[in-house]
C-alpha cells in the first residue's frame, strides 16, 4: 500500500478487521499476570522491508536477577541467511551450496515470494520495555477513516536513541525481516521489496507469548521440545497445563533429554538405556527414564508433585530457569559423572565392598538400584529437588552459556556445556551431593550380601510397590543429611518439610 507523506510525517492505508467474539468478554484477563484485555481490531497493511525494521524492536529475552523481559530468542544469522538466499533466488537454488551454483543449475532461480504476514505489535502510550518508556515523538496514532479503511501516522524522526523505544515490535517473523538487513553481502535485497504485516494495537506480552504458541505450536508446524526453550512464559501458562499441550512439550523435552544422556560419549549412561523397551534387554528402560525426568526436572509442581528445576518457577515470583537444552543435558550428564566417580572414590563403603570393591559393578550390575527404575528415579528426585530448594541461594540462573537455536542438539554443543558447568557457581554442591549419594546403600533385594539381613532385606522390600519411590527418597535425604556440608544441610531441611 503506498503511503504519503504530511509535514515530514508518513502516513501508511491499512485495512481494520475485527476479531472478537462476544463470549470472549467473559474470559480471564489480568493486568498483573501481563494478560491485558487484547484489542478487538487488528490491523493489514504493507511496508517496504528497509522501513519495517526501522520502526521495529526484537526484544531477546533476557535476565537481570530475579527480573526477566523479552519473548524472542537470540537470532539465527544461519536462518536470515537462507531466507536472503530464498528470496533472490527461489527454491532449490537458493539452498544450493556455492560449488553447486553453476551455469547448468541457473534455470533453477525462481521468484521467492513470502507471502505470509510479519505479525507485530503496535506500542501505546505508556508501554515500557527494560525501563524504556515509548516518546510522545515515537507513538504510531490510527486515523480512523470509512468503513475499514486506517491510516498508520508514523514518527517522523526514527532516531529513538539509547533511551527511546521503537513503536513497533515483532511477534512472528524476525528471521523474515532481518532478512533484509542492508548491512548483508552482496545479497541484499532492494529497499523496495514489501513484507505484508498483521500488526496488534497495545497487546501485552503474555498474550503475545500466546499468539507464538497459537501460530507456531498449535498447529505443529515446529518441534514442540524446541519451542518450550523459546518461551519459557509459556512453561507455566496454565491454560496449556489444562488442554494438554504442556504435556507435549515436556514429554518431547524429556525424551530428548534421555537421548542426549544415552548417546553423549561422556555419559555414564551412553549405550545403557533400553532405548526400544526390548524384553529381556536389561537395564532401565528409556519409557522409565521420560516418566522418571517428567516426575521430577520436568514436573509442574502442580497437585502433589514437587516442583521441576527445568520446568516450575522458581520462587512464588520467578520464572523458570532459563538453561538451554545443552545446558539441562549436560547437568544431567554431568550428575551421573560426578555420582560414578564418588563411588569409585569411597569403594571402601560397606555396600561397594559388598560388590568386591569393584565401583563399576556397584554403578552398572543389575541388582544394583542405580541400574534399575527405583534408583534412577531416587537420584534425579533427589537431586532436583535439593537444587531446586537451593536455586536461588546457589546461583543457578548465573551459569550463563551461548544461546541454543538450532532444532536439534549437537555433542559439541553439550561437550561445551560440560567445560562451562566447570567454572557454574554450583559445581562444588554437585561434587558435594555426589559424594553424599555415594554412601547409601544402592544394593537391591538382589545385590550382594542382602539375603539373609533381615533388617536390610525389610528396609529394601518397602521400597516397592506405589510408596517405594517416596520412602527410598526419604532414606536417601537421610543419608546425606548425615553429613555436616552445605548440601547435607539442605537435605535436612527437606526432611524437616516433609513433616
Amino acid at each position: 500500500m503506498a503511503g504519503h507523506e504530511e509535514n515530514g510525517a508518513r502516513s501508511v492505508p491499512a485495512l481494520r478487521f475485527k476479531q472478537w467474539l462476544d463470549d470472549w468478554n467473559a474470559y480471564d484477563f489480568s493486568e498483573s499476570a501481563h494478560r491485558r484485555r487484547p484489542p478487538e481490531h487488528l490491523y493489514m497493511f504493507s511496508m517496504a522491508a528497509s522501513e519495517l525494521r526501522k520502526l521495529c524492536d526484537v526484544y531477546k529475552r533476557e535476565r537481570e536477577g530475579a527480573e526477566a523481559e523479552g519473548i524472542q530468542r537470540l537470532r539465527d544469522a544461519s536462518r536470515t541467511g537462507r531466507i536472503q538466499r530464498y528470496v533472490r533466488f527461489g527454491y532449490p537454488y537458493g539452498d544450493l551450496k556455492p560449488p553447486q551454483q553453476t551455469e547448468e543449475t541457473l534455470p533453477l532461480r525462481k521468484p521467492g515470494w513470502l507471502p505470509t504476514a510479519i505479525v507485530i505489535n503496535i506500542l501505546v502510550d505508556g508501554d515500557e520495555r527494560r525501563g524504556r518508556t515509548l516518546q510522545n515523538e515515537h507513538i504510531v496514532s490510527i486515523t480512523e477513516e470509512d468503513g475499514a479503511r486506517c491510516s498508520l501516522n508514523l514518527p517522523d524522526n526514527t532516531d529513538f536513541g539509547e533511551d527511546g523505544l521503537a513503536p513497533f515490535e515483532v511477534i512472528d517473523g524476525q528471521h523474515r525481516l532481518w532478512a533484509f538487513d542492508a548491512d548483508k553481502d552482496n545479497l541484499a535485497i532492494p529497499d523496495d521489496f514489501e513484507l505484508p504485516v498483521v500488526a496488534f494495537h497495545g497487546l501485552d506480552i503474555a498474550w503475545q507469548a500466546y499468539l507464538f504458541w497459537s501460530i507456531n505450536v498449535s498447529p505443529k508446524r515446529i518441534n514442540p521440545s524446541h519451542a518450550f526453550d523459546l518461551y519459557p512464559l509459556l512453561r507455566t501458562q496454565d491454560w496449556l497445563d489444562r488442554v494438554g499441550e504442556l504435556t507435549v512439550y515436556r514429554e518431547a523435552r524429556a525424551q530428548e533429554l534421555t537421548e542426549l544422556v544415552y548417546s553423549h560419549p561422556k555419559s555414564p549412561w551412553q549405550g545403557r538405556i533400553n532405548m526400544l523397551g526390548e524384553r529381556g534387554a536389561g537395564g532401565v528402560s528409556q519409557a522409565a527414564w521420560v516418566r522418571a525426568l517428567l516426575t521430577t526436572f520436568l514436573s509442574t509442581g502442580r497437585g502433589q508433585g514437587r516442583p521441576g528445576l527445568f520446568q516450575s518457577n522458581l520462587g512464588e515470583d520467578g520464572e523458570p530457569l532459563e538453561w538451554t537444552r545443552p545446558q539441562q543435558a549436560a547437568f544431567l550428564i554431568q550428575t551421573w559423572i560426578d555420582l560414578r566417580e564418588a563411588i569409585e572414590r569411597n569403594n571402601t563403603q560397606f555396600w561397594i565392598r559388598a560388590y568386591k570393591k569393584d565401583a563399576v559393578r556397584a554403578f552398572t550390575d543389575k541388582s544394583s538400584w542405580l541400574n534399575q527404575d527405583q534408583g534412577v528415579r531416587a537420584v534425579l528426585t533427589v537431586v532436583n529437588d535439593i537444587f531446586y530448594d537451593s536455586a536461588a541461594q546457589w546461583r543457578l540462573d548465573r551459569w550463563l552459556f551461548p544461546e541454543h537455536s538450532e532444532n536439534e542438539t549437537s555433542p559439541e554443543e553439550v561437550d561445551a556445556a560440560l567445560t562451562s558447568i566447570a567454572n557454574a557457581p554450583f559445581r562444588a554442591r554437585m561434587v558435594e551431593l555426589a559424594n553424599g549419594l555415594a554412601c547409601f546403600d544402592w544394593r537391591s533385594l538382589e545385590g550382594p550380601e542382602v539375603k539373609g539381613d533381615e533388617d536390610v532385606e525389610v528396609r529394601k522390600r518397602s521400597y516397592r510397590g506405589s510408596g517405594g519411590y517416596a520412602a527410598l527418597r526419604e532414606d536417601v535425604l537421610r543419608t546425606i543429611a548425615e553429613d555436616d556440608t552445605t548440601v547435607g544441610r539442605v537435605a535436612s531441611d527437606l526432611l524437616a518439610a516433609n513433616g
